[in-house]
């Protein structure tokens, strides 16, 4: 049975739709690069989650910011696995603050508790400089999505939960093609026999294929899904 990656963006933001939420819907004193997730949020994170319920998944992956623990949250407690935090997945830092303000395992866990505080990442604080733009991140990408495959070889079906600029330089590595995707969508990725040097994974003698991208049939409204 050959690897899936299945590529998750987070839901939608409170601070897409409500620039004052650090006043008005913010309980955990948040930062201005860590927003939760929105009531409509909250709902396409539960629709993601009905998506995987009778899909097979041997590990979770989530960016540590709010907004993708909250999306992460919903699948893994559909299909009663962990959250592994991996904060190779994060964000674009150019778009962050410095340091990026998302927590540390322990503390989401008080909140977050199929969070697996046992994960050693393949990223950490402090974060490596990035450059400015969306593609500065896909070094980063490269190497966490290389990390964990090569940390969970014997796994057939992984979870990846992250960010609008992540998820296109995840296409990038993978197919040579950058993509932005939509809020709350899901990208599938198939491996391959053979590596291919049209690959950035050519060293690894593996390739992916893109059977989707950004995906969005779960969702009982597919209006304004912001993929950039």
């Amino acid at each position: 049975m050959p690897r899936v990656l299945w590529v998750v963006r987070h839901a939608e933001r409170e601070d897409n739709i409500n620039s004052n939420w650090r006043k008005t819907a913010n309980p955990h004193k948040l930062k201005s690069d860590n927003s939760p997730l929105s009531s409509r949020g909250h709902q396409q994170a539960k629709e993601l989650a009905a998506r995987f319920a009778n899909v097979h998944i041997d590990h979770i992956f989530a960016s540590p910011f709010e907004r993708t623990v909250e999306t992460a949250t919903a699948i893994a407690s559909e299909i009663k696995i962990p959250i592994k935090l991996e904060p190779g997945l994060c964000e674009a830092l150019y778009m962050c603050e410095e340091p990026p303000s998302f927590e540390e395992p322990e503390a989401l866990k008080k909140r977050f508790h199929l969070i697996d505080t046992s994960y050693k990442p393949i990223f950490n604080k402090p974060m490596p400089k990035e450059g400015m733009g969306d593609s500065a991140c896909v070094g980063r990408l490269q190497k966490t999505i290389e990390g964990i495959c090569e940390k969970f070889k014997d796994a057939k079906s992984i979870v990846l939960v992250s960010h609008a600029s992540p998820i296109g330089a995840i296409h990038e590595v993978l197919v040579n093609k950058w993509t932005y995707v939509g809020q709350a969508t899901v990208t599938k990725f198939v491996e391959t026999e053979k590596g291919s040097k049209e690959t950035k994974f050519w060293s690894k003698q593996k390739q992916f294929c893109l059977e989707y991208s950004a995906n969005a049939d779960h969702l009982s409204n597919k209006s304004n899904l912001r993929p950039y």
